[in-house]
């Protein structure tokens, strides 16, 4: 009897624009281009070989820079997911095109919120599919071959970018050219891919998702980020406070440090503080606890970057948790990471 070969593995594939279905008018302009101009079909048309590697099930999300991405199009990316992974056991993965700018955020809120053993992975470009060398089509092709792979399971939401996997909580874009311009700072990547496959470790233990139920409204709060620097403008300050926002990450400078007229706005507002987080600018490096800055009811985000920070604040917030439930969760992150 001879053995029948194994199907390739059904993945779903939510496409969403970026740079990795962009297009210039000339094949050596890597600055000069549209984000989203071109169609998950027209990249997948453009990859005979994934054929070989996985049963693709194609859906087009929307298309644009991933700089315009609003709540909504959130709303929409976790509720798909969701749904395909309660009605489909067969799915062995989703895979997201992305536009670079924003995909770390995309990744750490679908990390919250997607409970599921089964990979999402995240991909994009940093050149247009147009251009010379571009190295979207490899990156989508590697990031089929790990959502595809039995070794992402379990490790939650990925990014699969020029070779490496990384995982949500620790990735970010560090450059603004080249093609490694995603790291993990801190905890680096979690394994790497290549023509002779993926390269994880073993998941080991329960991962913790603390929004797997959490229902997504229409309207989210108001979080803000400030960015600390030399002579700060108090008057952002006010300006933020006297809107009402219900959350605020403070980017402080050093270990995540406020200035002593930061500090002075925070004692000296009459009204009803925000939810806050402390995290830090260096882009590197954890935010611990201190007495100085937490008797102001400020929170240390430890490894989480700002907008990785805003984006906690915001499920937080919409959850209806309080201060002391959300520096618990803080310590569970920690402990998870």
């Amino acid at each position: 009897m001879v053995d029948q070969p194994a199907s390739p593995p059904q993945l779903l594939l939510l496409a969403t624009g970026g740079t990795i279905a962009g297009r210039s008018a000339n094949s050596t302009s890597l600055n000069a281009y549209t984000a989203g101009a071109m169609t998950g079909s027209e990249l997948l048309q453009e990859l005979p070989q994934l054929q070989e590697v996985a049963q693709i099930q194609l859906a087009q999300l929307t298309n644009l820079d991933s700089a315009d991405l609003q709540f909504q199009h959130w709303i929409q990316l976790v509720k798909r997911i969701r749904e395909c992974f309660a009605v489909s056991p067969e799915l062995a993965g989703v895979v997201i095109t992305h536009g670079t700018n924003t995909m770390e955020e995309t990744a750490w809120l679908l990390e919250l919120l997607i409970d599921d053993p089964r990979p999402v992975v995240l991909v994009g470009a940093m050149r247009p599919a147009t251009a010379l060398s571009a190295d979207g089509p490899l990156n989508l092709f590697q990031a089929v071959q790990v959502a595809g792979s039995s070794q992402a399971r379990g490790h939650g939401v990925l990014v699969v970018m020029d070779g490496q996997i990384h995982g949500a909580r620790a990735v970010t874009k560090v450059a603004t050219q080249g093609v490694g311009a995603f790291q993990s700072p801190d905890f680096g990547p979690l394994g790497w891919v290549d023509d002779s496959g993926v390269h994880l470790p073993v998941a080991t233990g329960s991962r913790s998702v603390p929004f797997a139920t959490l229902a997504l409204p229409l309207q989210w709060p108001e979080v803000a980020i400030l960015y600390g620097c030399v002579d700060p403008s108090l008057a952002m300050v006010s300006a933020l406070f006297n809107a009402g926002v219900k959350g605020l990450v403070w980017t402080g400078t050093g270990a995540g440090q406020l200035s002593a007229g930061e500090r002075d706005a925070i004692k000296t507002w009459p009204g009803v503080l925000p939810l806050m987080l402390r995290s830090s600018r260096c882009g590197s490096g954890p935010v611990h606890p201190s007495e100085l800055q937490d008797e102001l009811g400020l929170l240390p985000a430890g490894t989480l970057n700002p907008q990785k920070a805003r984006i906690l604040l915001l499920l937080v917030l919409i959850a209806g948790m309080e201060r002391d439930e959300l520096s618990t969760l803080l310590a569970s992150i920690a402990i998870n990471a």
